[in-house]
């Protein structure tokens, strides 16, 4: 745990040196130029539409920063020679990947909250009323940001260049937001359609990331409210970020430095 501490701290100084946190200072700047336009355009659904945008955009920058970083972290230290300095210390593989991968969340949950911080300061100038709704909220968009960095860091792993796994990553995020729709597909199609097997496969294989989209329910969302307790949720997320991350430490042990 120690050497997984120390890089973990390591990475999130190389983030802030990589001006990691300039995503925040960009979203802040975005959420104040939408606030003055809807104050001219729409002014009776100001705080709604600042509301589900915000939410929305602190997801996906926080996607944004997650994925770029565990596809190219390893990937450019490999390419550097870098992970050689590193793994002739005392530092097993498995604790290289999980403290860089820590060491790249601690950073985006970081970023996240940072630019949270701006959001409500924009939403109270406007008269909002804090929610707990807000909380449980933000914490589905970090699960999400979280179980779909894991999946980039093995896509990275396994594929052949940053661009490929940044691709595949991006596909499969997306298709993780239909499983609900892929299994309404799989129990209307005719069972000998060749569609069944791979589809069937996939909806149990991808998390169901529309699952943590909790801000879609804000106006009937609360900590009593939830359709599962918050240890699901966490327990949901962490065990396909647990199983992610095994198959990136398979595929880093089979790689040659």
């Amino acid at each position: 745990m120690r050497m997984i501490g120390v890089l973990a701290w390591n990475t999130w100084q190389e983030n802030l040196r990589n001006k990691f946190f300039l995503l925040a200072l960009v979203f802040g700047g975005i959420v104040l130029y939408l606030s003055l336009l809807l104050g001219l355009l729409a002014s009776d659904q100001e705080v709604r539409v600042l509301l589900d945008f915000g939410l929305s955009f602190i997801e996906l920058l926080g996607l944004a920063g997650a994925v770029y970083g565990a596809a190219t972290t390893i990937l450019r230290e490999m390419e550097t020679k870098t992970v050689y300095l590193i793994l002739t210390r005392p530092v097993s593989r498995l604790e290289y990947l999980l403290g860089r991968f820590a060491g790249l969340m601690l950073s985006v949950l970081a970023a996240m909250v940072l630019m949270a911080v701006i959001h409500l300061g924009v939403l109270f100038m406007k008269g909002w009323a804090w929610t707990p709704a807000y909380g449980v909220a933000f914490l589905g968009a970090f699960l999400k940001v979280l179980v779909t960095a894991a999946l980039a860091e093995f896509l990275a792993l396994f594929s052949t260049s940053v661009l490929s796994g940044l691709t595949m990553t991006l596909i499969l995020w997306s298709l993780g937001h239909f499983i609900g729709e892929i299994r309404f597909l799989i129990a209307h199609q005719a069972r000998h359609s060749s569609l069944i097997l791979p589809l069937n496969l996939l909806s149990y294989i991808m998390p169901n990331l529309q699952l943590f989209n909790l801000r879609d329910r804000m106006d009937r969302t609360s900590l009593a409210a939830l359709e599962a307790p918050l240890a699901v949720w966490f327990g949901y997320a962490l065990v396909y970020c647990g199983a992610w991350l095994a198959a990136a430490y398979l595929r880093l042990r089979r790689r040659e430095f």
